[in-house]
């Protein structure tokens, strides 16, 4: 679900109410397998953007907004923390 809302993100309460589960029911199952949901979507966003970046001739403030970022500069600062440079270095 998370890769298939990365333009306009799902929140964990809509997640769990297509699951047909309680917030609380989601959080808990996420955690009894080592994962929180924040942690998940930035892996499933992060996975996204550097495939976009290297393999893809679009402008990153498009690959921003198709991750789910209104602001490029935000996805920027982003695509640093997860690989420890920024996005032109992977083009």
């Amino acid at each position: 679900m998370l890769r298939d809302s990365l333009r306009d993100p799902l929140t964990m309460a809509q997640i769990a109410k297509r699951l047909g589960i309680t917030d609380r029911t989601l959080r808990r199952r996420l955690g009894a397998g080592g994962q929180q949901f924040a942690a998940l979507r930035d892996k499933v966003r992060s996975e996204r953007a550097r495939y976009l970046v290297r393999e893809t001739t679009l402008p990153i403030h498009a690959i921003a907004a198709e991750v789910g970022f209104t602001d490029p500069r935000e996805f920027r600062r982003a695509y640093r923390k997860w690989t420890g440079h920024p996005p032109t270095h992977d083009r």
